[in-house]
């Protein structure tokens, strides 16, 4: 329910600095409470606040395991193991929800950060020092993070022609407990995450940020790339490729491009300093071992996704497996010990999360952002601008990166399909689908009533819970929920 604090509960009247997060993990300890307009004194309040931004995405209902885990759920990547187990993530994998279910809870914690990045983006108190505006931008980027993921994940994409009125509410202003936002159009999001992005990339000049749990202009430049792709209107794919190719022609040092021989290190090694903060990785969760400072073992991607996980529940299935050739290293990624012997055809784990590393046994950090998107991003936007050749040339190129089969042609479908094995299990099918107006159907392993999604149906969009509509009845809800 933090969702309704944007809108309705009683507004704190100091600044409270909890010690949520450790300063190992994110430098300084967070805020995680709703500041008045006046909190931040000095730089150290403004970094406080920030961090507690990060503590709101890295929840297990956010960026610590839902975002990423609906991105595969829902869509034709992952089946939900028919061995008896706990019900969570049931019907999300089902395709079984309905308006007023209670397991959404992502578009709590990202308005949480929103509201959080508010008081540093509007803060006036503090002289713009070259500082400052460096956390000013982070925190503009942080709530483009947020409205981007809340867009897509509760309004219709904006080339569907479809209910394009049914955006998501824009709180730009300081805690207020008493609004009851409406929702804006999908467009005024759109503009207001490239406002906020591109804003940031204006006025920041720090490249670097001292790990990858923070937000950088690599990540706004990223971000602008998906953002431009998705939006599609006149010249926004030729923008998808412009920053791009900023982030691809930039790549050195603490920003590169993993490689063939790295891959399978970059995913799996225990040792951090071969998995974690690595160049490839734009932005990632940071977790560490302490109690209530990470999503929590048991609710953490590993322990669905990994064979040895605690609940074992997300499985590939063998039709996507056979889609990687032999001497392709993501193939690497698979295993399949001990998987379940109910399902038929019996489905394959992955790889990409574990539960122990040299730090301890607890999950490792969760990369969101990727260098590597920004070479897909341009492959799929050139694809768009009908510049198939040399499309289909970065394409082959990038999949000889990975040891993979050359394409013959750069058609939509093939492009999607290098996406679909690069990022699998990382969340991004479902944007991927639903930026195309695809729909998609669990050919095998399908224990739904509901195993064939068409091109807009309602379950590419998240219905608005009843809690929030019931509190503010300006939110209407998706039409068909």
């Amino acid at each position: 329910m933090k969702f309704t604090k944007i809108f309705i509960a009683a507004a704190f009247t100091s600044l409270l600095v909890l010690p949520s997060c450790s300063e190992e993990r994110l430098i300084e300890s967070p805020v995680d409470q709703f500041p008045i307009e006046d909190a931040i004194r000095s730089e150290n309040d403004m970094r406080s606040i920030l961090n507690g931004v990060y503590d709101q995405y890295s929840t297990s209902t956010a960026f610590g395991a839902d975002i990423l885990a609906f991105g595969d759920l829902i869509s034709d990547n992952v089946f939900i193991t028919a061995l008896p187990s706990d019900v969570a993530y049931r019907n999300t994998g089902f395709l079984n929800w309905s308006a007023d279910i209670s397991d959404f809870g992502m578009l709590d914690d990202l308005y949480d950060g929103i509201v959080l990045a508010n008081t540093v983006v509007n803060n006036t108190a503090l002289p713009n020092t070259p500082n400052v505006l460096n956390l000013k931008g982070e925190a503009r980027i942080a709530r483009a993070v947020g409205y981007f993921y809340a867009v897509a994940f509760y309004s219709p994409n904006p080339t569907s022609n479809m209910n394009q009125e049914f955006g998501v509410p824009l709180n730009l202003g300081n805690y207020d407990p008493n609004q009851q936002l409406p929702r804006a159009t999908v467009d005024a999001v759109y503009e207001q995450i490239i406002t906020d992005l591109t804003t940031a990339l204006s006025i920041m000049t720090d490249e670097n940020p001292s790990n990858k749990g923070f937000l950088s202009p690599t990540a706004a430049r990223l971000l602008l790339s998906r953002v431009y792709l998705t939006r599609g209107k006149a010249g926004d794919y030729q923008k998808a490729i412009d920053y791009a190719d900023q982030v691809i022609n930039s790549a050195s040092g603490s920003f590169n491009f993993v490689s063939k021989e790295d891959y399978v290190k970059y995913f799996t090694a225990a040792d951090i300093n071969s998995s974690e903060n690595q160049p490839e990785t734009v932005w990632e969760i940071n977790m560490n071992a302490t109690s209530g400072e990470n999503p929590g073992i048991n609710s953490s991607l590993s322990s669905f996704y990994e064979f040895n996980g605690s609940k074992k529940r997300f499985l590939f299935t063998q039709n996507f497996y056979s889609t990687f050739a032999s001497s392709d290293v993501r193939r690497s990624l698979f295993t399949s010990t001990a998987v379940p012997t109910q399902d038929d055809p019996r489905g394959i784990w992955t790889r990409k999360y574990f539960r122990t590393t040299s730090e301890g046994p607890f999950a490792q950090n969760v990369k969101i952002f990727r260098m590597s998107e920004a070479k897909l991003n341009k492959i799929e936007a050139l694809f768009k601008i009908g510049n198939t050749a040399l499309a289909l040339t970065e394409l082959n190129d990038f999949a000889a990166s990975r040891g993979a089969v050359p394409y013959a042609a750069a058609t939509l479908e093939n492009i999607l399909n290098e996406r679909r094995k690069e990022f699998f299990a990382e969340g991004h099918r479902f944007f991927d689908l639903k930026r195309n107006n695809l729909g998609f159907a669990k050919l095998t392993n399908c224990y739904s009533i509901v195993c064939e999604v068409a091109p807009n149906d309602k379950l590419f969009v998240i219905p608005m819970p009843l809690r929030e509509r019931n509190i503010n009845l300006n939110i209407t809800q998706y039409p068909g929920w």
